[in-house]
């Protein structure tokens, strides 16, 4: 049910997102120019605060289940360190 939730909410966020930038953009009454510069400004700290929130969700989801990404680890490890047969 929270998977469903979460994604649900995130969904709203990117459709509002997207609304709200091409009320923007067709609404603003600034030069074309300084428009794409704070939209891409904008955009960037989307950017970031998105990376943010998964980051910490995906840190509460290793915390349920340590186990996963030890092994997970431990793996990657092994398949690094193995070597290759030589004929």
């Amino acid at each position: 049910m929270a998977k469903s939730r979460t994604s649900g909410i995130l969904f709203a966020g990117i459709l509002g997102l997207a609304a709200g930038v091409a009320i923007g953009l067709l609404l603003a009454p600034e030069k074309g120019s300084k428009t794409r510069k704070k939209l891409v400004r904008k955009l960037s700290e989307v950017s970031e605060n998105v990376k943010q929130e998964l980051t910490d969700e995906l840190e509460k989801l290793r915390s349920v289940f340590p186990g996963d990404a030890e092994e997970e680890t431990a793996n990657k490890k092994a398949k690094t360190t193995r070597k290759t047969p030589t004929s």
